[in-house]
């Protein structure tokens, strides 16, 4: 039986908003487990009871991602057999690699908070967003390439907004990130104060991360014009009998 795929976008995007506002609820309000004004995202869920939604949510939203990331490789492929368009330098591959990349960092951010394995943590966030904002200026590309097949021109100039967003977003979260934590000087970094070093540069690596984020969310969003028109068939499997001596 086949299914169509076409609110996958939406189903992720609201996932991620949706765990996001809990845990920054009970993280900051409820709990005050962060106290200053602007945490990291991943920040709201690293200890429990949030830490649980946050990594159960984001594990769930990692294997979305990588499935709605090979659905995209695949429709970017079709159009271009289908439609006779030249491909180069593999860039669909490439896209979609760094998309998975981006996928499986959200796994690792999701399992190893930054209180336990710093460096692992971190490690993800940079696959995660890196990975990501490189992925839509990637597929930004490939839609300028294609757009004079599916059109959306003006939503196309919209995503190449979005793509340089994200990428510059990108490079100051993680440029500020360290140095931030390079001055840090106190107890506890989910509770970060003015007097612990580096509180001005924390603020707006934060700050650059949720515009990161959304950038990269409302980009995923669009994914719908073009999901809506795409059946997925399950996969099929074929069963070799094998001769009844051999068991």
């Amino acid at each position: 039986m086949s299914f169509r795929v076409q609110y996958l976008p939406f189903a992720l995007v609201g996932l991620v908003f949706g765990t996001t506002i809990i845990t920054f609820y009970l993280s900051y309000v409820k709990y005050e487990h962060v106290t200053y004004m602007l945490p990291y995202i991943s920040d709201t869920g690293t200890y429990p009871p949030e830490s649980c939604i946050f990594g159960q949510a984001l594990n769930l939203a990692s294997i979305l991602i990588i499935f709605a990331i090979y659905l995209k490789y695949l429709q970017v492929n079709e159009m271009h057999q289908k439609h006779h368009i030249e491909e180069k330098y593999h860039l669909n591959k490439i896209t979609a690699a760094f998309g998975v990349m981006a996928g499986v960092g959200v796994n690792v951010v999701a399992n190893f908070q930054e209180t336990n394995c710093f460096a692992i943590h971190w490690t993800g966030a940079i696959l995660t967003f890196g990975g990501g904002a490189i992925y839509l200026c990637l597929q930004s590309l490939l839609y300028m390439n294609i757009s004079p097949v599916i059109g959306q021109r003006k939503t196309t100039m919209f995503r190449i907004v979005l793509a340089i967003i994200a990428l510059l977003s990108c490079v100051i979260f993680i440029a500020a990130a360290f140095v931030a934590y390079g001055n840090f000087e106190g107890d506890d970094m989910t509770k970060w104060k003015q007097t612990d070093g580096g509180y001005e540069a924390h603020q707006i690596s934060t700050n650059a991360e949720w515009v990161c984020a959304t950038s990269i969310m409302i980009f995923v969003s669009l994914f719908y014009e073009e999901f809506k028109n795409i059946i997925v068939n399950p996969v099929t499997i074929a069963i070799i009998e094998e001769p009844s001596d051999k068991i």
